[in-house]
């Protein structure tokens, strides 16, 4: 869909003569260039002036937009104040409708800014893509200077949370700050055992994803310890966490492979890094729901987390504080001490140590104390390398490293340490009784088109993927699906996969993206070997480089027959090389091309080099289960009853009828037939158990068949052979 087109879908008509014009912008550029001249100082001079006029026009129309819904959500919270000493339910209605009325003017200006904001980005493109004049530099000064794009929506959104929920139907109070340690204290502290729902939101769906839950659930403002303002605008939203593991990346693979008991630990803090609380975080993955997670922390200073990660400081202090200030029973005391002992010890005895870092702005939903319905959006995440491989000193030997400044910006001096996930990421976490159904707006908006569900998302799992694919040989199924997605807008998943990298179609990911694998790797050794290939050694390196001998011995010899060497470089099988089974074998001056040599004769003494292709990395993925596989698992089981009751029926006919060799086969028959029916009964749950599960499998049985047709074969052989034997009475 064109841009111009999508342009008119997305224009909201209370505000149509303020966006930006693209098609006349565009028309002047046909224009220009169809003259009898061609592009003009002229053109130019006007094409620029009808830029700047746009863009001074939208930026004073962002900020007096802005102003004005402030000031309207001044005068709503007046009224709420007021509201409340004179109840009516006429004056509820108008205070409900002025407020929604705010909320969707909110969503459709943070519309109104991205749609703008990408309007003048492509009409920059096109002119600088038809034009001798290069625009782009001189605009983006322009652009910066006047960034309307860049608002904070994020106070209207606390604000405008707390005055639905002052009105609401449950009367809550003004939304209180709650600070991170106040919200530990609201969860068991035994751990959380809780259903969870992930999903990715595109940017251009955020703000109305916000406006849609906080109707519903109030904002929970993470408050800083300490002095200073604890209001909306002064609060950074921004959190932060440090993922650790080892060199064999083993809390990594169990984690994508999503076993039983796999953990993540974590230390997390929230603000800047100026933070002196830091939570050391615990997650352990429930495989018997797929959705289940056993999540604890406890806090701990930050000058005392690289001598806690070493092992050599415990919190014997703390514990002893506890016990002092009689807060907490003997049993919570005992049990805190045994979490930390356990969490210390997995650090130590796994030599665990800072491998990633993700960054992103949170904006959680909740009702203070009530932990049934709980959703948070993530948005701006960044997954920044702090680990110290390939030689390069990151974190050094503190627990992070010390030269990441925030806010993160668009462009740092890391850029090569770091990835952005463009998309946000929604989480709904729901701790409901048995009997109670999920709230229908939760599931509304679960089923919407704002949201693509992403069930098993990780973002450490996403970070190590892209930023360290070297190290590991396990990748996550979304990396296709995210590729795939990127189709969607030109700029929407920038900066996922590497810019070589080709898109992806859904239909045979796994294939596809093994196949990228190969592709994005590159030669980083050259082995060579006298008595056979030489293999390219190393963690880092992912193709091998084979010296082929073929064609001549080490001193232009031919190579003895039979030789290992001879036999050992093979074509690959595929489309691509079917070809070359049916050429024609060339002649012994025929000439050979070598990847790396280019044409060779077939007397030289240069060897021929081939390059191996690595095995591929293996691509461990959610498997989904559709109706029609268990329709087909019945089928089959009907399939194998129908057998047995056909076999049955002629093993008791043979016995009742027959004589008595007859008798001998038909028993032979009619006891195949019950071990099939009774075999086909636990195949069957078998099946249907592992497909419950989404057990990969296998799901082939090879056992059964086999016998069933040496039981038949046997009886139909016994009883020729017993048959022929008699003899026949004169």
């Amino acid at each position: 869909m064109k841009f111009g087109d999508n342009l008119e879908d997305s224009t909201y008509e209370p505000w149509k003569d303020n966006y930006v014009q693209y098609n006349a912008l565009k028309k002047q550029l046909e224009q220009g260039l169809n003259g009898p001249n061609g592009w003009t100082e002229r053109d130019e001079g006007i094409f620029g002036q009808t830029l700047d006029s746009d863009l001074t026009k939208i930026y004073a129309f962002v900020n007096s937009k802005f102003e004005e819904l402030q000031e309207r959500t001044t005068k709503a919270e007046l009224r709420v104040a007021t509201f409340q000493e004179a109840y009516n339910q006429k004056a509820l209605e108008s205070l409900t409708a002025a407020i929604s009325e705010i909320t969707d003017e909110v969503n459709q200006l943070s519309k109104y800014c991205r749609t703008n904001y990408a309007g003048f980005l492509k009409i920059v493109k096109k002119h600088d893509k038809n034009v001798p004049y290069k625009l782009r530099p001189v605009f983006m000064v322009q652009l910066k200077s006047r960034a309307f794009y860049n608002v904070n929506f994020d106070s209207l959104v606390v604000r405008l949370s707390k005055l639905y929920h002052t009105i609401g139907a449950e009367s809550l109070p003004f939304g209180t700050p709650i600070t991170p340690s106040t919200l530990t204290g609201m969860i068991n502290q035994q751990g959380l055992d809780r259903r969870s729902f992930k999903f990715w939101v595109h940017p251009d769906n955020v703000m109305e994803v916000k406006t849609t839950v906080l109707k519903h659930l109030p904002v929970i403002l993470y408050t800083p310890r300490g002095p200073g303002p604890n209001n909306s605008e002064s609060l950074d939203p921004s959190l932060s966490s440090v993922y650790l593991d080892n060199s064999s990346f083993d809390l990594y693979n169990t984690k994508l492979e999503r076993k039983e008991g796999a953990q993540a630990i974590r230390l997390r803090w929230y603000g800047s890094p100026s933070n002196n609380e830091i939570f050391v975080e615990r997650k352990i993955h429930h495989e018997i729901n797929k959705l289940g997670e056993y999540h604890d922390r406890f806090s701990i200073k930050e000058k005392y987390v690289d001598a806690f990660l070493k092992g050599t400081y415990t919190l014997d202090r703390q514990v002893a504080k506890l016990k002092e200030q009689g807060v907490k029973s003997p049993a919570e005391i005992e049990q805190f001490q045994e979490l930390v002992k356990d969490v210390q010890k997995g650090i130590v005895d796994m030599k665990l140590r800072p491998i990633l870092r993700t960054v992103y702005n949170r904006t959680a939903f909740q009702i203070p104390g009530d932990n049934r319905v709980r959703l948070s959006l993530d948005t701006d995440l960044c997954m920044i390398r702090e680990d110290n491989l390939d030689g390069v000193t990151r974190s050094g030997n503190h627990w992070r490293r010390m030269d990441v400044e925030y806010p993160i910006g668009t462009k740092t001096a890391h850029e090569q340490d770091m990835t952005r996930f463009n998309y946000a990421i929604l989480e709904v976490k729901l701790e409901l009784p048995p009997n109670k159904a999920t709230p229908a707006w939760v599931e509304e908006l679960m089923n919407s088109h704002l949201v693509e569900s992403a069930e098993s998302f990780s973002k450490y799992v996403h970070g190590v993927a892209v930023l360290l694919e070297s190290h590991v040989a396990l990748l996550p199924f979304w990396l296709a699906q995210l590729e795939k997605d990127s189709g969607r807008t030109p700029d929407a998943m920038r900066g996922q996969l590497s810019a070589d990298t080709p898109s992806i179609s859904r239909a045979n990911s796994t294939a596809e993206i093994e196949s990228i694998n190969s592709r994005r790797s590159s030669v980083v050794s050259r082995a060579e070997s006298e008595h056979g290939p030489a293999l390219s050694k190393g963690k880092s390196r992912s193709m091998d480089v084979v010296v082929d001998n073929n064609y001549g011995g080490p001193y232009g010899t031919a190579p003895r027959p039979g030789s290992s060497r001879a036999s050992s470089i093979k074509k690959g099988f595929g489309f691509k090389g079917l070809g070359g089974v049916f050429k024609k074998s060339k002649g012994k001056d025929s000439r050979e091309t070598s990847p790396l040599l280019g044409p060779t004769q077939a007397d030289d003494a240069v060897p021929q080099i081939r390059i191996i292709p690595p095995k591929p990395k293996k691509v461990v993925g959610v498997l989904k289960v559709e109706a029609k596989v268990f329709f087909a698992n019945e089928r089959t089981f009907l399939k194998w009853m129908n057998f047995a009751v056909l076999l049955g029926t002629l093993g008791v006919g043979l016995f009742n009828a027959g004589d008595n060799i007859g008798r001998f086969a038909g028993i032979l028959l009619a006891i195949t037939a019950l071990l099939t029916l009774v075999y086909s009964i636990w195949l069957y749950e078998r099946r249907l158990t592992m497909l419950r599960n989404k057990d990969p499998g296998p799901y082939d049985e090879p056992v059964m068949p086999t016998l069933m047709c040496v039981c038949l074969l046997t009886a139909i052989s016994l009883n020729f052979y017993l048959k022929s034997n008699v003899k026949s009475k004169p």
